[in-house]
């Protein structure tokens, strides 16, 4: 059953049939890990994104022994999923949830544990999840793709986060290690540049894409209403992944595919990192090879693309307001509405909270909403900015369970690099959040 034919023949159906194929003849092997970093319904599109990137490996040839998936899992059988078991990353596309290894799933989808995974640490996973990680070598390559939100420096997993500086240690190590001998990571969050910027050598082997620059919110695509009513991929993701779908990943370089997101991807600036020499490698380097392809599922115009995209951070919102437009019942209507006062609500009390934060660290109205707006492109001050963030996360709100608190971590940032002290904000969070800390679900 595809997703389209659900929506009415909204949009023509096009069929995206897969045989799978033999292993890649590249150089040693090909492992991968796939990782969505949230779990709500709201942010579907993640799981969908990912698991659209296993049944591309999988049907390259790379077997499920070589891919670690970590996601949340809590979209296919929600209750309010109107095609139960299915997950659809396109709306002419087939479900991409068929077949897709549950590694880790729920709380184990952790940075902690995503770092085992990459360090091959079985024994630090055992009776976690199905216990797989990455055995790769010095003639291997490793294939990461990670969605989810980010901030400056920061991707944020279901209830912590990842800082941009612990993972490029943890890749040196990794490369000091030989455990690779390329890598290459396509990360779909906000401010994903920034998790690269200035952190990884010309000269190890690794190879990144960032779904936007250092200070960029990334964009919902596939957007759509009844019966849904939700964003069916990131259009970062959905980018890449369908120009891999339509082309042979044997003639097809990196820089092609590189060029063919950005394109695409028009409302963020899709960015490269690393050893850029590696764009001039095929992508059947690091997604496997197949002998035949076939007719991906429709490729959308720039200007369909814009008719359904939404800001990463305001889907919530908009589903909401997409119901409330067709409810039919006084009750529902009151319900959705009661939900949208609600958001709204939570959305200015974090707001106000960041002014006082701000406030009560700066001593001065005006400066404090200037390092409100102020746009930062830089991290020098990384052990203020990790107390920082750390004592908002603890004391205020949990960054890792809500997509518009991040909004504040941008603010942390200007009061590190404006050279407060960190202890001066992590008292002012201690004073200002008076209640228990929020697990926020918007």
């Amino acid at each position: 059953m595809k997703f389209a034919a659900a929506l009415m023949l909204m949009l023509p159906l096009i069929a995206s049939g897969r045989v799978p194929l033999a292993k890649t003849e590249e150089e040693g092997e090909i492992w991968a890990v796939l990782v969505a970093g949230t779990e709500e319904w709201d942010e579907y599109r993640f799981e969908a994104d990912i698991c659209h990137a296993y049944q591309i490996l999988s049907a390259n040839g790379i077997p499920d022994d070589h891919i670690v998936v970590m996601m949340f899992d809590n979209i296919a059988d929600n209750m309010v999923n109107p095609f139960p078991g299915k997950i659809f990353n396109s709306p002419t596309g087939d479900d991409v949830y068929a077949g897709v290894p549950k590694d880790y799933t729920g709380l184990q989808v952790n940075p902690e544990n995503f770092f085992k995974v990459l360090r091959g640490d079985a024994e630090g996973l055992k009776g976690i999840g199905s216990g797989k990680v990455i055995n790769s070598g010095p003639n291997d390559r490793i294939f990461i793709s990670i969605e989810g939100f980010g901030d400056t420096g920061i991707f944020y997993f279901p209830r912590d986060l990842m800082r941009a500086n612990d993972f490029a240690n943890l890749v040196m190590e990794l490369k000091q290690n030989n455990i690779f001998k390329e890598m290459m990571v396509y990360m779909g969050s906000s401010c994903s540049g920034s998790m690269f910027q200035d952190l990884f050598p010309d000269d190890i082997g690794f190879y990144a894409l960032s779904a936007a620059d250092l200070v960029e919110t990334t964009y919902a695509a596939y957007c759509f209403d009844a019966p849904i009513y939700n964003c069916l991929g990131d259009i970062f993701g959905v980018s890449w992944m369908e120009d891999v779908d339509a082309k042979d990943p044997n003639t097809e370089l990196l820089k092609e595919n590189f060029e063919v997101a950005k394109e695409r991807t028009y409302l963020s600036t899709v960015m490269q990192w690393g050893q850029k020499a590696i764009e001039n490698e095929p992508v059947a380097a690091f997604m496997g090879s197949k002998g035949s392809y076939t007719s991906p599922p429709k490729n959308y115009s720039v200007e369909e693309r814009k008719a359904s995209v939404v800001p990463s951070r305001d889907v919530p919102l908009v589903n909401l307001q997409k119901r409330l437009r067709d409810a039919i019942t006084l009750e529902e209507k009151a319900r959705l509405s009661s939900e949208i006062t609600a958001l709204k609500n939570k959305r200015s009390m974090v707001k106000h909270v960041t002014e006082k934060i701000v406030l009560r660290v700066a001593g001065d109205e005006k400066l404090a909403q200037e390092l409100m707006t102020r746009k930062q492109e830089k991290i020098t001050a990384w052990d203020c900015y990790k107390d920082a963030v750390d004592a908002f996360h603890d004391n205020c709100l949990r960054l890792g369970k809500t997509t518009f608190a991040t909004n504040v971590v941008p603010t942390l940032l200007n009061l590190c690099e404006s050279g407060y002290n960190s202890d001066v904000i992590v008292q002012a969070t201690k004073i200002v959040c008076v209640f228990p800390a929020i697990h926020n679900d918007h």
